[in-house]
């Protein structure tokens, strides 16, 4: 899987980092897991749908 990061995601990363602020962690990674899982799903249908 890849996930692709926007500027601003990257820069929230950073500024998360530097903080660091553990609750901010916690919500970007989520973001990103819950982004991964979409994307997932998508390929998932598209192989069954023949596609």
């Amino acid at each position: 899987m890849v996930l692709t990061i926007s500027e601003e995601d990257y820069m929230r990363m950073k500024e998360t980092l530097l903080d660091q602020d553990l609750d901010s962690a916690l919500k970007l990674v989520r973001e990103w897991v819950k982004r991964l899982d979409q994307q997932a799903g998508r390929g998932l249908k598209s192989h069954l749908d023949g596609n």
